[in-house]
């Protein structure tokens, strides 16, 4: 039954991207035309056409001019959208998260930390130190400090699957978030907790989650592996 949530050239996408996860498509093979794919889903060739061009610029296929579309070599990651959310992302492309707990502290702020969460030195925070799995592959290693003057308490439960999902349903949401994003080698630490070579390329994000008053309430760094994984920004106008 056609899901009429979805536009038809999303429909084109989802049925590439299942027969990628269920092995229907391997990788370097040649698809099905854009008359077949017509056919087969009935829906227009523009319309097909609309769904694989997404898929080229995701990365997940590659068209050759006068030949066809071919299945990239890692099409396993269909792009996350670059921010917090590291659980619902994976959700979203279909991919199972997990996440490793390497500690969770409650401490004092220092001066850096206090300078960036806004509130006096010493003030109580929650340190946070995991490494967040998709699909049973490491992809990040994520260092974070939660104000705890607002953040009250996080579980050691919750902090192996999704705290914004926690703090959602405590009525805590950021309405907005700062990142800066670099591009730096892995030390042998981040190598080690990524399972990649030392000095691989890693994207390092510096985050800040603010509230709608503006106050920050969560600040981190994410190291995420680029052997086969990439992040994706959606630009509106």
């Amino acid at each position: 039954m056609e899901n009429t949530t979805q536009t038809k050239y999303e429909l084109v996408i989802d049925y590439v991207l299942s027969n990628i996860k269920n092995g229907l498509y391997r990788p370097h093979q040649m698809i099905e035309s854009e008359n077949e794919l017509s056919d087969k889903l009935n829906v227009s060739r523009v319309t097909v056409r609309k769904g694989l061009e997404e898929l080229v610029n995701s990365k997940v296929l590659n068209k050759k001019k006068g030949i066809g579309t071919f299945v990239n070599p890692l099409p396993k990651y269909f792009g996350f959208k670059s921010g917090v959310g590291f659980s619902s992302e994976a959700k979203k492309r279909g991919l199972k998260p997990s996440t490793e707990l390497l500690s969770l502290e409650k401490l004092q702020s220092d001066e850096a930390i206090s300078e960036a969460l806004q509130v006096p030195v010493d003030s109580p925070i929650w340190k946070v130190e995991r490494i967040r799995y998709a699909n049973n592959i490491a992809i990040c290693y994520e260092l974070e400090y939660f104000d705890a003057n607002i953040v009250k308490e996080i579980p050691e439960e919750v902090s192996k699957t999704s705290i914004y999902e926690y703090l959602s349903s405590l009525g805590i949401t950021y309405e907005y978030v700062d990142q800066k994003i670099t591009a730096v080698n892995a030390n042998k630490k981040l190598a080690t907790y990524l399972n990649i070579q030392e000095n691989s390329a890693l994207i390092h994000m510096e985050i800040s989650a603010c509230l709608s008053n503006g106050k920050p309430f969560n600040i981190g760094n994410s190291y995420y592996q680029t052997d086969s994984f990439y992040l994706v920004q959606t630009i509106y106008k």
